[in-house]
């Protein structure tokens, strides 16, 4: 049977995906049966008619498969198949250059651990070194640890079952402020018998283990199946299972025996419980999950919704997945299903993870949830690296997922965006910190060290909310030993290098000074393949300016609960960001069909280009909705050229929309907007002639909900220009030109001439089509826009820039 294809890659998650060339050698193999069957033959040879076999697998239990062994270099066809159905014949090349990274079974993996604890990321051997170093190489961190564990030491060490959650869809405010409560109240108590076990490790006083064991021994008595089951309240669930796995190892001798009775039996039945929810198959098709693993009104303890990485990718079950396989690591002796979990969950995590990312490094869900997914990741790739010298760090995405957040995340950032909670919190800024040095020193990229510092630098100027108040030191920051050193040459390509593209998750960044926030414009775009679900909203073509090291455009609205009324209504609708709506209509909302990608990349010592594709996501209303981006270095100004066809049967006006943490002045007359910040400007350059008009407003539709008021919830204010000729299609070329005391701002005069509208940028040129062709100063073309520019000509069209010779 062949079954449709569908670009979202967690529609149709088959890998290797047809025509790619893997970057890790061996690749993963994925596939999504739709006959409900529960064995399968997977198939690999070097011809098309499958006759040249290289792998051949018969009788697998799952639909993922991660060969031991690496294939040699050359093409590749691949074939799933059941009893009643077949896969269609894929195609793949590895090449010379893809990583060759060999993991083998989780039996090695148990064998080669230690065989007492503590074994996660430390030995029973290692442990007098580390006692020693704090008071030497681990002196400062030491200090931060133990005021850690000492203020932790004078709290209770036992905690009440969380009660049952009411009904959602009745009380929403009601339903949160339980859940809220419940979540900060678990996961800060598992926290803290986290950090009391890391105190013992590095001190090896039993004061900070017996705290940790009470603590673990006491959440231990929760029922399983009761108000924390993994199917009525997640969070509590991942409370007893994120840190309790590790610190449970970590002091493992101080436990009573009493005690690791109790221990050992709930992490069994939590580890049950998980594995049933991440494993069983579902009905074959995309469950449709909100980012907490539940459907719109999922009834408690469901079940039975599919298996991750194959039929379900919702954004909890990332963590749960590193969770599960913890357990299994830490009590693999005492718990008789462990090797099965680990079988299972080696091609999950060692192959399938990312769902979320590609080898570019980017994260779709957004920089602040990708630095929790992520890190959490860390627990386990450490994990197995330290403990059997399996190195998933040497894959490609670890690497590139550094680079990413040093372009994407200025250390200077008041605002991050494209995702839920982005606030600027000292914990959060720690935490990148501490995972930037991980990957920094475990990749040898050796180029991050000065990014981290100057995050670190950053965190001290930040506060957090308490309920968001983590340990100061990271456990693999203190077991990892010192940190990684000055940071070698900027980058491989960064002296002149201003654009950095990801299209993978579908970010690009232009960035002008990486290392001076006083000459940064830092210009961050995002239009994404993985569409608008989870955490991500619709807002692909959507983008945000810092200048001078102060955010100036910005999307709206705040993270103040997952389906809250202003999250649904207002941050995930296309209106609350820097994007165009069409008569207000937004993108598609929560779909897998709201796709957006950055093509198109172009670079020269002029100008940095590329553009966002989103059609996709107007489809209700659009044949073609694309955002052209070009940035002219010698004017530090950005040309947005929005193009827009509307379908033959819909009539629509293209408003274009921008939001900021300051009002907007505009003038009617000259078509343009300014924006003035702790001085710093943006002025904003339409191209348009014609029948138009501003609006400003402030404030939101319907607000943020009082449950979670922030200090950083500023006012916001919105402007949006709409061009009010109804016709079926436009090309809208708007300037935007940032300034500060260290930024100059060139300038920019607009004017009409028969079909193009013009800006005449400090004797540079940009003009843009608005019929069927442009005629200007002797040049015809048929392009999108032209860009004249120090004597050189760029034209641009489907085909992205391209340079013309005069």
């Amino acid at each position: 049977m062949k079954s449709t294809r569908h670009p979202h890659a967690h529609v149709d998650p088959r890998q290797p995906r047809n025509g790619t060339r893997p970057c890790t050698n061996p690749p993963v193999f994925a596939w999504k049966p739709q006959d409900g069957a529960d064995r399968f033959s997977l198939l690999v040879a070097r011809d098309r008619s499958l006759n040249d076999v290289v792998l051949a697998e018969a009788e697998l239990t799952e639909p993922t498969y991660l060969p031991e062994r690496t294939f040699a270099p050359g093409r590749y066809f691949w074939q799933w198949s059941t009893p009643s159905a077949e896969g269609e014949v894929f195609e793949f090349e590895i090449t010379p250059e893809a990583v060759g990274l060999e993991v083998p079974s989780p039996a090695v993996w148990l064998e080669r651990m230690p065989k007492t604890h503590p074994r996660i990321c430390v030995s029973p051997e290692d442990l007098p070194a580390i006692r020693a170093s704090r008071h030497r190489e681990r002196a400062g961190l030491w200090r931060g640890l133990e005021a850690d564990a000492q203020k932790i030491l004078a709290q209770p060490h036992e905690i009440e079952e969380p009660p049952f959650l009411p009904e959602e869809s009745s009380d929403y405010g009601n339903w949160y402020a339980v859940f809220s409560r419940g979540m900060r109240d678990s996961h800060g108590f598992m926290r803290g018998a986290m950090t009391l076990a890391l105190a013992y490790l590095a001190s090896g006083e039993a004061q900070y283990a017996r705290a940790a064991c009470k603590r673990i021994a006491s959440m231990s008595m929760w029922d399983p199946e009761g108000s924390s089951h993994i199917g009525h309240f997640d969070e509590a669930h991942m409370a007893v299972i994120w840190n309790g796995p590790q610190a449970s190892d970590w002091v493992w001798d101080q436990f009573t025996e009493e005690e690791r009775v109790l221990v050992i039996d709930q992490f069994r039945r939590r580890g049950q419980i998980t594995f049933e929810y991440m494993h069983n198959p579902g009905s074959g098709g995309v469950t449709r999950l909100d980012s907490h693993g539940k459907g719109s009104r999922p009834a408690p303890m469901r079940s039975n919704l599919g298996s991750y990485g194959v039929t379900r990718f919702d954004s909890h079950a990332g963590r749960e997945i590193v969770f599960l396989a913890m357990i299994a690591l830490v009590f693999h002796e005492e718990i008789p299903e462990a090797l099965g979990w680990l079988e299972w969950l080696r091609p999950v995590l060692c192959g399938i993870w990312p769902v979320w990312a590609g080898d570019d490094g980017g994260w779709a869900e957004g920089l602040c949830y990708g630095l929790s997914y992520v890190s959490i990741m860390t627990m386990f790739a450490s994990a197995l690296k330290l403990g059997t010298g399996v190195d998933l760090y040497r894959r490609p995405f670890w690497r590139s997922h550094g680079e990413w957040r040093r372009w994407c995340w200025p250390p200077y950032a008041e605002w991050l965006g494209f995702g839920d909670r982005t606030e600027r919190w000292g914990q959060t800024w720690r935490s990148n910190a501490d995972l930037v040095e991980l990957i920094d020193r475990e990749t040898g990229t050796g180029s991050l060290a000065d990014y981290v510092a100057d995050l670190r630098r950053e965190a001290e100027t930040c506060s957090t909310p308490a309920a968001r108040q983590g340990p100061q030191i990271a456990p693999l920051r203190y077991l990892s030993g010192s940190p990684t050193g000055a940071s070698n040459a900027a980058g491989e390509t960064d002296s002149d290098r201003m654009l950095r593209m990801f299209p993978a998750a579908g970010w690009a960044a232009i960035r002008t000074d990486l290392t001076d926030p006083a000459r940064d414009v830092a210009f961050i775009f995002r239009s994404s393949p993985y569409g608008a679900v989870s955490h991500s909203h619709a807002n692909n073509n959507d983008f945000i300016i810092h200048v001078g090291g102060k955010v100036m455009a910005m999307p709206s609205g705040y993270y103040d609960g997952y389906g809250s009324e202003h999250h649904m209504h207002w941050v995930w609708h296309t209106k609350s960001h820097n994007c165009v709506t069409l008569s207000d209509a937004s993108q598609l909302m929560c779909s897998y069909n709201s796709r957006g990608a950055v093509e198109r990349a172009f670079e020269d010592d002029r100008l940095a280009y590329f553009v966002g594709d989103a059609d996709a996501s107007y489809v209700l209303q659009a044949e073609r909705c694309r955002r052209h981006v070009i940035f002219l270095k010698a004017h530090t100004c950005f040309v947005m050229v929005d193009e827009v066809v509307l379908k033959p049967d819909v009539t629509g006006g293209l408003q274009w929309n921008i939001h900021a943490w300051a009002p907007f002045e505009v003038d009617e007359g000259a078509r343009t907007f300014r924006l003035d910040r702790e001085g710093r400007r943006l002025m904003g350059h339409f191209l348009h002639h014609q029948n138009s008009f501003f609006s400003l407003s402030e404030g939101w539709d319907p607000p943020p909900g009082s449950a979670r008021p922030r200090e950083s919830w500023q006012n916001q204010y919105h402007l949006r220009f709409t061009a009010t000729n109804l016709i079926p299609r436009r090309n809208l070329g708007v300037v935007l030109c940032p300034s500060s005391p260290d930024i100059h701002a060139s300038e920019v005069i607009t004017e009409r001439i028969g079909e193009v509208e013009i800006a005449h940028i400090a004797g540079d040129t940009v003009v843009v089509n608005q019929g069927k062709g442009i005629e200007y100063e002797g040049v015809s073309t048929r392009a999108l826009a032209l860009v004249l520019l120090e004597g050189a000509r760029y034209e641009v069209s489907d085909e992205g820039i391209r340079s013309v010779r005069t």
